[in-house]
């Protein structure tokens, strides 16, 4: 059984950034109140949260990957949702067509995708920022490494348990704890990618009580052709969860289209259109609690 680890409070990136590109210091398990309430993005009477992802077009720098986000993060807080997300692996150029060599990518896009990650969720009160992934280093072995932010604050990190081959290959490493982080607004369960075809992994973050599923996707090349959410659907209806499945225009017809997924259907998907798109809609946290309690009595 691999061991379980629960992230109740934020660490502040500081305490992180020091370690950088070098060794990233183990979050602490805390008490989850110090956790500031984002009310003016939830709605009280009919427990709702507004939740935006972000299906992005891979540039070719990663430069011009950081802008097309940061205009993307900063049109969507316009919104006001309590949550955003970003795609797996956001900032590595040209939609990892080039994807051979873990340590060289890790190098030339870690460091400054968690630079902007913190000052972008520094400008956004009260808003939690789904980091999609980014290829940290750690120890000597490269993770692909899912983040949660507020408030320019590293809340928690996740490394994908499930690396695909071609990861593999390039050097990526298997992550060994699940990670389900306590917020005020619900328990937010982090994988990435393949970690949804992990029977084991999805019945422990859902035995943690995970309400939401953070899914950040770039579904690679090797990835089979798919229509709709089936897994998706299939894992969100069984569990009783809402999953936030944010992915890129590369990868549309691959498995990796955009959408935000209920236990009773699809809320939303984003088009085929080969260009950045902003999908938003409310989450019904009411709902889903009436939802999972007839689900444990089942």
């Amino acid at each position: 059984m691999r061991k379980v680890s629960k992230i109740l409070n934020r660490v502040s990136f500081e305490q992180q950034i020091r370690h950088y590109p070098l060794k990233t210091a183990h979050l602490k398990e805390q008490n989850s109140n110090s956790i500031n309430t984002a009310a003016q993005n939830i709605s009280r009477e009919g427990f709702t949260l507004k939740t935006s992802v972000l299906h992005m077009k891979i540039r070719i720098s990663l430069q011009e990957n950081i802008a097309a986000a940061k205009a993307a993060i900063q049109k969507a807080a316009k919104q006001k949702p309590a949550l955003i997300g970003l795609p797996e692996y956001f900032t590595v150029p040209d939609c990892m067509a080039h994807f051979t060599d873990a340590k060289k990518i890790s190098q030339e896009t870690c460091v400054e995708t968690l630079n902007f990650l913190k000052e972008i969720s520094e400008q956004m009160s009260d808003i939690y920022l789904l980091g999609g992934s980014v290829l940290e280093e750690d120890g000597g072995k490269y993770y692909n490494t899912s983040t949660l932010w507020k408030n320019g604050s590293l809340l928690a990190k996740y490394k994908k348990i499930n690396p695909v081959k071609a990861e593999i290959e390039a050097g990526v490493a298997k992550g060994t704890q699940p990670v389900v982080v306590n917020t005020d607004i619900g328990k937010i369960g982090l994988l990435v990618c393949a970690d949804m075809f992990d029977p084991v992994l999805l019945k422990q973050i859902a035995n943690l009580g995970t309400e939401i599923i953070s899914l950040p996707v770039a579904a690679m090349g090797t990835h089979p052709s798919v229509k709709g959410h089936p897994l998706t659907e299939k894992v969100s209806s069984d569990y009783g969860l809402f999953v936030l499945k944010v992915g890129n225009v590369c990868s549309n017809m691959r498995g990796g289209r955009s959408a935000i997924v209920a236990p009773w259907g699809i809320l939303g998907e984003v088009s085929d259109a080969p260009e950045d798109s902003i999908l938003t809609r409310d989450l019904d946290m009411q709902r889903l609690r009436e939802y999972r309690r007839k689900l444990n009595k089942s």
